[in-house]
């Protein structure tokens, strides 16, 4: 059965779906990979017919999704906490949450925490972190941040900075394809951190 990586937090603007196309992109060197969108609207089901390398896979349910050949399915969900999330959780193995290094973006992230935790308890072996995304360059804030986070009582991966070659990912077919060594190497720690943890 596919290992399930989703992707969530409630607010929208934190880099959801560039992480998830990226840690897809990554992960399809190694093994068999695909994307999906809970949100039909979503950024990452527009790409269906742009990105290559990777499949996009349409959406129909959790249970559909575990039984496709696959050895890892990333989940990119919308930019709200919808009623089926805690069934998403309960069937993923990991939950990655990114967040940008604001008060608005750390004291917005609870209510996704809350959820992550709810399922949990009824599922002890999902595991979670939190990744600081789009991080600006010389950023004060982010140990500030860090210590907020901490409280959460979730592991706090890899920093994830705020760099061109994310942005340009849905038409660069992913960072790998960049000589952005630096970017590589924090989508590498994030990479190698999540699978420490799987």
């Amino acid at each position: 059965m596919a290992k399930i990586i989703t992707i969530a937090h409630q607010k929208g603007g934190v880099g959801k779906s560039t992480l998830a196309l990226n840690l897809a992109y990554r992960f399809s060197n190694e093994i068999k990979t695909a994307l999906t969108d809970t949100d039909p609207q979503g950024s990452t089901m527009q790409l269906k017919d742009i990105v290559e390398g990777i499949d996009i896979l349409d959406y129909t349910g959790m249970k559909n999704l575990q039984t496709q050949p696959y050895d890892i399915i990333f989940i990119d969900t919308p930019p709200y906490l919808t009623e089926n999330m805690i069934s998403i959780f309960l069937n993923s193995d990991f939950v990655l949450i990114p967040t940008k290094a604001g008060v608005p973006d750390i004291m917005a992230i609870r209510a996704t925490i809350e959820l992550v935790k709810e399922a949990q308890a009824k599922k002890p072996d999902l595991k979670a972190g939190i990744v600081l995304n789009m991080v600006k360059p010389r950023a004060n804030i982010t140990e500030e941040a860090k210590e907020q986070l901490k409280g959460y009582g979730l592991p706090i991966l890899a920093e994830i900075r705020d760099r061109v070659v994310f942005n340009n990912t849905f038409l660069s077919g992913g960072i790998g394809t960049g000589n952005d060594q630096q970017a590589i190497q924090e989508l590498e720690q994030l990479t190698t951190e999540i699978l420490n943890l799987l």
